[in-house]
């Protein structure tokens, strides 16, 4: 699981690479602070009293929830970035490390447009479910310290280890297949789902995630159909 992970750091130097993780850094950036402008003028734009003070304390709050709920839908726009830049990633992924490796399956449009789609919803329902689940709790600070990491990361560790390795398994395989697949690995994607959440919440390395999980993923489902093939 470590070694899949630092190749993936280590194709970032790979030319064909570079360009990738500029536009997948400059659109992250441009999505996550738009939409931390917009809901903090949805929250804070419109003052419903007429008192400094409170203006101010009413615009502070939604700037913080801004920030929150930028940080939980995060990792919805990081998926979206990377179900539209797999395909190049892969292939210098395996250009790279898996040469003798046969040419991957044309998967049709809609199944690439539904994919993306899916992960985007689920990841979307997932972190509203993270804010009814830790607005609640707030009232009571002394569960709020092991709830929120215990949510965000084993929540989107789940569900980014698994929408990352179908992408990139169904360049090889059928979409029964993959689920086969991922069934029979589950703890070890999970795994490493979990790494990919956690460096999503660390600052500038999480603008390169969406580049980094994809080359990684390859690498995991490259090892586990190879572990799967000697079983």
């Amino acid at each position: 699981m470590i070694s899949g992970l630092v190749l993936a750091f280590e194709q970032i130097g790979d030319p064909r690479v570079r360009s990738i993780i500029l536009r997948a850094v400059l659109i992250g950036m441009a999505v996550f602070i738009g939409l931390m402008l917009l809901i903090n003028w949805l929250l804070a734009g419109q003052s419903v009293v007429d008192i400094g003070w409170m203006d101010a304390v009413i615009r502070f709050l939604g700037g913080s929830a801004a920030f929150v709920l930028g940080l939980l839908f995060f990792p919805a726009f990081a998926g979206l970035v990377l179900s539209l830049n797999l395909e190049p990633i892969a292939r210098a992924v395996e250009a790279r490390h898996y040469p003798n490796l046969p040419p991957p399956r044309k998967e049709p449009v809609v199944e690439i447009i539904v994919n993306a789609l899916r992960f985007t919803c689920v990841t979307i329902a997932l972190n509203l479910l993270i804010l009814l689940i830790i607005v609640p709790v707030l009232i009571v600070p002394i569960l709020t310290i092991p709830l929120i990491p215990f949510v965000f990361y084993v929540l989107n560790g789940y569900l980014l280890g698994r929408e990352h390795f179908e992408f990139a398994a169904t360049r090889r395989l059928s979409p029964g297949a993959v689920r086969a697949l991922r069934k029979q690995h589950r703890t070890r994607i999970l795994l490493c789902g979990l790494a990919i959440s956690v460096l999503l919440t660390i600052p500038v390395v999480n603008l390169l995630m969406p580049v980094v999980a994809a080359a990684y993923m390859i690498h995991v489902f490259e090892g586990v159909r190879s572990d799967t093939e000697r079983a």
